[in-house]
């Protein structure tokens, strides 16, 4: 080889090593990565992605490890290209996840405020069934009903806090309960009553 060609050679790696030296920390893709993650998480993916956030959070982790690795290289060498196409997808799947979460949590209020309507209903229809329960029953056992059907009311005023604070899902899970309770208590003061009006028929033979 030439002095010439090796002086050409050494050039042309001094002129790349320059421009490895020029690159810079792809800082504004790294904000708007993390601003990505923040408004999945605003959007509720936390529980109404659950898996998608997950993985929106490794991704957005295996970034940063990169990044970091890039900053142990000797400064000449370091290279943020995988790093920037690694941002640039947890920018992109930051949007869908939040988009995903959103319609989510709106099925989800749905589903709660429909849940909501039948536990009400299934109180109401209780309270419908009390008064005439009440006149037909002992003193004890008045008590017990009063009771529950006190509990079953401070389950709907739990479960409307609930859909009024956002968890939707919670909301949803504790109104089914407390309309598998309230049709139990108006099959309990149904029974009371014909157990009654068998008493007072008996009564009357």
């Amino acid at each position: 080889m030439t002095v010439a060609s090796q002086i050409t050679g050494a050039g042309t790696l001094l002129v790349l090593l320059l421009m490895n030296a020029c690159a810079q920390p792809p800082a504004f893709q790294l904000e708007a990565a993390q601003k990505a993650v923040d408004e999945a998480k605003i959007a509720g993916a936390e529980i109404y992605a659950k898996d998608d956030f997950m993985k929106l959070e490794q991704e957005f982790a295996l970034a940063k490890d990169e990044l970091a690795k890039q900053e142990t290289v000797f400064w000449i060498f370091r290279l943020y290209d995988d790093v920037d196409e690694m941002l640039s997808t947890v920018v992109e799947y930051g949007g869908r996840v939040a988009a995903k979460a959103s319609k989510n949590k709106e099925v989800a209020k749905m589903a709660a405020v429909a849940m909501e309507q039948d536990a009400l209903w299934a109180v109401v229809s209780a309270k419908r069934l009390m008064t005439s329960t009440l006149r037909r029953t002992e003193r004890d056992t008045q008590e017990v009903i009063k009771q529950q059907l006190t509990a079953l009311e401070a389950g709907v005023a739990e479960v409307h806090g609930l859909i009024e604070n956002g968890d939707y899902l919670t909301a949803e899970m504790h109104a089914k309960t407390l309309k598998e309770h309230g049709v139990a208590v108006s099959g309990a003061l149904r029974s009371a009553i014909e157990k009654a009006r068998g008493r007072k028929s008996r009564a009357h033979v």
